[in-house]
């Protein structure tokens, strides 16, 4: 199923899991540095969240790409707002009030937002909307010789090749599809590069983006043709344990082995592929050829990496606590929680995400507000960090539930 086409790209189909590993979130637990998981949310997706977006309402007041509400920001559009899960769900949770106060004056009932629908929603935005450059045809021509492509593949730039040749360059306007060709032939490719004296010729996500528009025209496509296919994340943590499990692992420390969660990663899809093709040479010298990749598995495993980075985001449970206590939640949830008939946070039965908490916002934002309104205290806001440090502070207190396959 596609998702609304845009302008110069296109999505197929992406499920994120909202910090996940199928199903199951890794937190490191700021004492110790270890791994603990916990149950979490599943898997949200793209189809069931474009719905959210119309069956809720959304779009009587947000516009979706120029189509919709005009009372509030275009949810196409990326904002610093909503760089993160994080601060999406703080930008929500700072405009709950405003929001049920427009639509309370409008007289229409808020809608509900259950954790599955706040899952869809989540996916459907970070995957369709905020996730990879633009390409530009005539950057790419200029790198495609620069970097020596045109080396091994003149036929590329020769305006007399047989149709044949070209055609074969057809399927690469996909970057996922590219990255597993890549992948699979890295071994010949090395070597080859190797005779011919060329260095591997490292790219960022928005050289392989323009490189793969260029590509895209000479094969007869036009610049507007570019598509990412990315697949599901769940599939693509199989591809990951049986191709990549050898040397790396996700979210602990282990022996002879690369955490790629501990040090800074590519912030969108492209630039896991990028990383990849950058990654190359080093993973041949370490085990002398690169594990394939199943065919047709490589938009699995980009879309489980980019997940696995982009929606882990650990916090800081010291600043948590500090914001926990200075926006008076410990005041309703703790000292008062009694009186205030607020739940225990500490008994969740799952881990705490930018999901859950944007779900809370929503189913329960009336009675908090009007409880907050008779008690004369002020909505909490958050700012920058403080939801992520609030997430981390609450799931450090949580019973840990381990769930086993």
């Amino acid at each position: 199923m596609k998702a609304p086409k845009r302008k110069r790209r296109s999505l197929l189909i992406f499920s994120v899991f909202t910090l996940t590993t199928a199903g199951i979130a890794i937190f490191a637990t700021r004492e110790t540095g270890a791994a603990v998981r916990q149950l979490q949310v599943g898997a949200g997706s793209v189809a069931r969240g474009e719905r959210v977006l119309t069956d809720k309402g959304c779009l009587g007041c947000h516009a979706l790409n120029g189509k919709g509400g005009t009372r509030a920001p275009d949810l196409a559009i990326p904002t610093k707002s909503a760089a993160t899960p994080a601060l999406f769900a703080a930008s929500v949770w700072n405009h709950t009030p405003s929001m049920l106060a427009e639509l309370e004056s409008a007289g229409k009932p808020a809608p509900t937002l259950a954790v599955a629908d706040a899952a869809d929603l989540f996916a459907y935005l970070y995957a369709s909307l905020y996730f990879a450059p633009r390409g530009n045809a005539a950057k790419g021509a200029d790198l495609f010789t620069s970097k020596q492509c045109a080396v091994c593949h003149s036929e590329v730039l020769n305006p007399q090749a047989r149709p044949s040749l070209l055609q074969t360059w057809m399927d690469l306007q996909n970057p996922s599809a590219w990255a597993e060709r890549m992948w699979n032939h890295a071994t010949e490719m090395d070597a080859a590069m190797a005779n011919r004296g060329i260095k591997w010729p490292r790219l960022s996500d928005q050289e392989l983006v323009d490189i793969l528009k260029f590509l895209s025209t000479r094969a007869g496509g036009s610049a507007a043709d570019y598509e990412l296919t990315v697949g599901e994340p769940e599939m693509g943590e199989t591809v990951f344990e049986s191709s990549c499990s050898g040397c790396h692992t996700l979210g602990k420390r282990e022996a002879g082995k690369v955490d790629l969660l501990a040090k800074s990663g590519p912030s969108t899809v492209t630039g896991y592929i990028a990383a990849m093709w950058n990654h190359g040479p080093e993973m041949r010298r370490r085990g002398g050829t690169t594990a394939q990749v199943p065919a047709g598995r490589m938009p699995d495993l980009v879309a489980f990496l980019f997940s696995q980075r982009y929606f882990f985001d650990p916090g800081d449970v010291e600043r948590g606590r500090k914001v926990y206590e200075e926006k008076d939640c410990a005041l309703c949830h703790e000292t008062r929680r009694a009186e205030m008939g607020a739940p225990n946070l500490a008994s969740a039965g799952y881990a705490y995400s930018p999901v859950t908490l944007t779900s809370a916002a929503w189913r329960h934002g009336p009675a908090m507000i009007q409880t907050m309104k008779q008690q004369r205290i002020a909505w909490p806001e958050f700012k920058g960090r403080d939801m992520a440090d609030v997430i981390a502070y609450l799931n450090s207190r949580i019973p840990v539930r381990i769930a086993f396959r």
